[in-house]
């Protein structure tokens, strides 16, 4: 098997029966250069994301001709992952003041389709910015934003989207329409001093 880390050749063998994973684990750890981590993987020339991951993860590492990792350091890679969620956040709040523009109007079928587009770009910012929290080793109890501890700004989201679906399951869509204008609203400024204080610890680290 050709093995390259960043397009360098690597020479190792692994014993038989070794999941890509488990090699990948133990190239970050011996291998890769300190303060960097595999952020990208291309087995025999195609470049593996989203479902297959897992299921390249799972196989024998063995069965690759050719296995390219690709690394960078932790502070590049939330650089990245926070300016990719402040664009997202933007577009996401642009889509909750569309759809509470819509729910108003009582164009509730079109409200809630843009309503749930901004929901699911919520749950993938909440998730890089908890990647990001744990990649800069950020303590989010003592961790201050805004006068408040980290912790308790992460949580809010939770809440509202729960307002959110106890009015969705109420069919109440004038205070759907209340909850994305005001609560959804506030929380988002919130977001965005989070992420700006990610990306500068990041920027610093």
């Amino acid at each position: 098997m050709d093995l390259l880390i960043d397009d360098k050749p690597i020479d190792e063998t692994f014993e038989e029966g070794t999941t890509v994973e488990q090699a990948v684990r133990h190239l970050q750890q011996e291998v890769c250069e300190p303060g960097r981590m595999v952020i990208a993987m291309r087995c025999d020339g195609e470049d593996i994301a989203g479902t297959q991951m897992t299921e390249t993860l799972a196989r024998a590492v063995g069965t690759c001709s050719r296995l390219e990792l690709f690394t960078g350091t932790r502070g590049r890679l939330v650089v990245d992952a926070m300016e990719q969620a402040s664009a997202a956040l933007g577009q996401s709040n642009e889509a909750c003041r569309r759809a509470a523009q819509l729910l108003t109007e009582g164009k509730s079928q079109e409200g809630i389709k843009a309503l749930t587009d901004s929901v699911a770009t919520w749950q993938q910012i909440h998730e890089a910015v908890g990647k990001s929290i744990e990649m800069l080793q950020i303590n989010p109890e003592t961790t201050m934003v805004g006068g408040e501890p980290l912790e308790t700004h992460i949580g809010r989201p939770k809440d509202v989207l729960l307002q959110i679906r106890d009015a969705l399951a109420a069919q109440d869509h004038v205070l759907l329409a209340d909850v994305l204008q005001y609560e959804l609203e506030e929380v988002t400024e919130q977001w965005h001093a989070i992420i700006s204080m990610l990306h500068q610890e990041a920027r610093e680290a």
